[in-house]
């Protein structure tokens, strides 16, 4: 089994197992935590007149803390759809084997 495979189906069997979704939201709260304090820091650093290296960073750091959430919530909302599908057993037979 290739690397990408495996990786997609632990995160499938981490999200199915554990409280793993209850963590996933949880995450995806404090991803839009820290969202908003980026987005502050380059309003903020645009109204200072920071330098702009600094407006990049936290601007780039931004985009990608949304991007990652909005990743999180995607699967959040396909996870009971994908989950009535999945052959669970299937599944963890792979990732002994």
């Amino acid at each position: 089994m290739n690397t990408d495979t495996k990786q997609l189906l632990t995160r499938w069997q981490s999200l199915q197992k554990d409280g793993g979704l209850q963590r996933a939201a949880s995450m995806a709260r404090a991803l839009w935590f820290v969202g908003l304090v980026l987005c502050i820091f380059v309003v903020l650093a645009v109204v200072y007149q920071l330098h702009p290296a600094l407006v990049a960073v936290g601007a780039a750091a931004m985009g990608w803390v949304i991007a990652e959430r909005n990743a999180l919530r995607t699967r959040l909302a396909q996870w009971p759809i994908f989950k009535s599908y999945i052959d669970w057993k299937r599944v963890e037979e792979d990732l002994r084997g």
